[in-house]
């Protein structure tokens, strides 16, 4: 190593689970991570070795004294950052641990997503800009607009606006239905940006509890509410010298969206009991699955949709950039099978015709999980996805491959698939929002669901939160 060359930081993992501990590392390996077998031993290393960067803190039982060990890490080293994953995730327990100096919290049995997600976000917060080469295997690659699969010419557009939305801070609204891809859109302007090297935070506004959004995206002093045992800095604060992204962003409630213009016009916020206001440097990028006039039209704010929306990127549907399904299931494929399922070679031209009749509600997320599905359920006799896998796929959400129609739209005549048109097509109109595609329909909300359950149609793509 050079003289003034400082060596790559590393993340250490510990816990007494030995299967988690392996299992963590697996997921991990582009960090190269260590693992550490006892709190002992996690100590001596964090005392004695200047590279740490990250360590993953695990407690498997409600006696575990994994958080006198972070406290101890914290004492000994409290510029190292601790993750701590739990298999008791209580809001008292979360609550401790962050008192105690933990970075975040995060529940046992974890999401693989999310932990990368986490460990990305801690691992840019915590480095200066001269310390990112080990991430890249992690954000960079993973995240870039190269991501964006497509040769369609209306994909194009959004790729260049893409690219024009990287080159600056401006804020970015970015708008298209459920499952076309707008958080990658948003991570790859991120990632090319001149933030890419400091924290992404994307935050899900309709999954915020109204009561406590401004505590979340603000802050809040010690105090401020009942349960407001400790100084909480908020998402902006995570976000400094980043981006944050706030998806669904028309379910801000009015109160909140009055303090969001504040940011977005002097850069400040002021935490929910606190006096003084500070100053953040963050990015905005704002997403929402509602067409423009809709959001304008929704009950938010003029002056702030209009702050949002100086540089608006819309993603079209995948049934209007259907060139792209070869590639898209290529692509899915390959995921698939580096993910430890069976290696599948293609699909045969019968079956990507019927896909592409189909108009795929659900967008890109859909046709990922159709492949995955199709590619485990594929008899093991065959390697390519057939005609009659799609159609039995179909079959199951109540829709009939190569039935009659009344005209060039599309509508079934046979009375057994008019409903699962009909279904389709309100949830399609409203962006799935299943009340407002129920007062569609004329039905329901719980009719609905019960409707869904007994089509087989995807009830987790066709929520509006989705």
């Amino acid at each position: 190593m050079s003289a003034g060359t400082r060596p790559a930081p590393r993340v250490f993992i510990t816990s007494l689970d030995v299967e988690l501990n392996a299992a963590l590392a697996r997921l991990l390996r582009d960090l190269a991570p260590s693992i550490a077998t006892s709190p002992h031993s996690i100590l001596t290393d964090v005392t004695r070795q200047d590279s740490v960067g990250l360590v993953i803190l695990c407690e498997t039982n409600a006696e575990s004294n994994a958080l006198d060990v972070l406290q101890s890490i914290k004492q000994q080293r409290p510029d190292v950052p601790v993750l701590v994953l739990s298999a008791h995730p209580t809001i008292a327990r979360a609550a401790e641990a962050i008192r105690r100096g933990a970075e975040d919290f995060l529940a046992l049995p974890y999401s693989e997503e999310g932990v990368h997600k986490e460990v990305a976000r801690i691992l840019e917060a915590a480095e200066p800009p001269d310390r990112v080469d080990h991430r890249d295997p992690l954000i960079g690659t993973r995240y870039g607009f190269e991501r964006v699969i497509s040769r369609s010419a209306r994909m194009r557009v959004v790729l260049d606006r893409g690219n024009a939305a990287a080159r600056s801070d401006t804020p970015v609204l970015i708008v298209g239905e459920t499952g076309t891809g707008k958080e990658l859109v948003a991570r790859a302007i991120h990632a090319n940006s001149r933030r890419a090297k400091r924290p992404f935070v994307p935050i899900n506004c309709a999954a915020l509890p109204r009561d406590l959004v401004e505590s979340e995206l603000f802050g809040h002093r010690r105090g401020a509410f009942s349960g407001a045992f400790t100084d909480h800095p908020g998402l902006f604060v995570a976000a400094h010298g980043g981006t944050l992204l706030l998806d669904e962003v028309t379910e801000l409630p009015l109160e909140a969206q009055a303090k969001l213009l504040r940011v977005l016009q002097d850069g400040e916020i002021r935490p929910v009991g606190g006096l003084e206001s500070r100053r953040v440097d963050v990015r905005i990028v704002a997403a929402s699955n509602r067409k423009l006039k809709d959001m304008r039209e929704s009950g938010m704010r003029h002056d702030v949709f209009y702050r949002l929306s100086v540089l608006v990127i819309e993603i079209p549907p995948l049934r209007d950039r259907r060139e792209d399904l070869p590639m898209l299931i290529a692509f899915f494929l390959d995921a698939v099978s580096k993910r430890g399922a069976r290696q599948v070679d293609g699909i045969e031209p019968g079956a990507l015709d019927l896909l592409a009749d189909y108009p795929f509600p659900g967008n890109i997320r859909e046709l990922e999980n159709l492949v995955e599905g199709l590619s485990v359920a594929l008899p093991p006799a065959h390697t390519t996805i057939r005609a009659e896998d799609v159609r039995g796929w179909l079959h199951r959400r109540g829709i009939h491959a190569g039935d009659r129609t009344s005209d060039a739209t599309g509508v079934p005549l046979k009375l057994s698939d008019l409903e699962a048109w009909a279904i389709a097509e309100a949830l399609r109109q409203t962006h799935g929002n299943k009340s407002m595609a129920a007062q569609v329909l004329g039905i329901s909300r719980d009719t609905l669901y019960r409707k869904l359950h007994e089509l087989g149609l995807p009830i987790e793509l066709t929520d509006s939160q989705t």
